[in-house]
């Protein structure tokens, strides 16, 4: 462990480098998916302002809820975009052949060889969003309910990269996942709105198959009707560390399928 932990930030040194080398195209896009986030949430800032509450919640509320959302989907995009690579034909390519020729676990590998600067437009404005809002929701903000969201955002962020790596495995056995990979994680998007209105197949899918609601929705819906914080922070440790758990199991069965390209 230790080993890795000083192999991290030299990974992650030499991608932002490499990255840097196109400032230009970086900044692109950084700011094509800050904009692009904007304009999602303008339209669903038209919808829900024109009218009164949408079970409940109100614009600025959901203003909070989008911010929130954004912050561990753009650390998950930050951290780990590479492994996309290995649903969209990666398996088929060989990407993993420079890994396992290397005396340093293939996932880790896998998962540091690049750092998407892009994912700071979502993160940028996922923080403003929630700086903007909060002074028109009601929240009580104290040191526990501060260190609750910063572990929810923590564990959110591992669903995320958990649940891409779980569909991005099944490439090992159909050597492309893209499709279903990309379905899966756009449930996330569900996330955004508050989960009492969709119907109960849906709410079903989303609090126990994807439980996507389990570790966005429901710890700002505690934060802000005052619910209990930290049973919901409990609930997302749960489903962030079973999806973890489920997402290992399937890389490690699937790795022992792998074939080189040159094969």
């Amino acid at each position: 462990m230790k080993k890795y932990l000083k192999l991290y930030p030299i990974y992650v040194s030499r991608s932002i480098k490499a990255r840097l080398s196109y400032r230009f195209d970086a900044f692109v896009g950084i700011f094509g998916f800050l904009i692009e986030n904007a304009l999602l949430f303008f339209t669903l800032y038209l919808t829900v302002g024109a009218i009164p509450s949408l079970n409940g919640w109100d614009v600025n509320m959901m203003g909070f809820l989008y911010g929130f959302y954004l912050i561990p989907k753009a650390l998950d995009h930050i951290l780990s975009d590479q492994v996309w690579q290995l649903s969209n034909g990666g398996i088929a390519r060989g990407i993993l052949d420079k890994y396992l020729i290397k005396p340093l676990n293939p996932l880790f590998q896998l998962v540091v060889e690049m750092i998407q600067l892009e994912g700071f437009g979502e993160l940028i404005l996922g923080i403003f969003f929630l700086i903007f809002f909060t002074p028109y929701v009601t929240i009580t903000w104290t040191v526990s309910n501060i260190f609750a969201l910063i572990v929810c955002v923590i564990f959110s962020m591992l669903f995320f990269f958990a649940t891409k790596l779980t569909f991005a495995s099944i490439s090992f056995w159909t050597k492309r996942s893209i499709e279903v990979m990309t379905t899966i994680y756009d449930f996330s998007n569900f996330a955004k709105y508050p989960i009492q209105i969709f119907h109960q197949a849906i709410r079903f899918v989303l609090t126990y198959i994807l439980p996507f609601s389990v570790v966005i929705f429901f710890p700002v819906e505690a934060l802000l009707f005052g619910g209990n914080v930290w049973e919901q922070v409990l609930y997302v440790v749960i489903a962030s560390t079973c999806m973890i758990g489920v997402s290992l199991l399937v890389w490690s069965q699937g790795i022992k399928r792998y074939e080189s390209a040159g094969s």
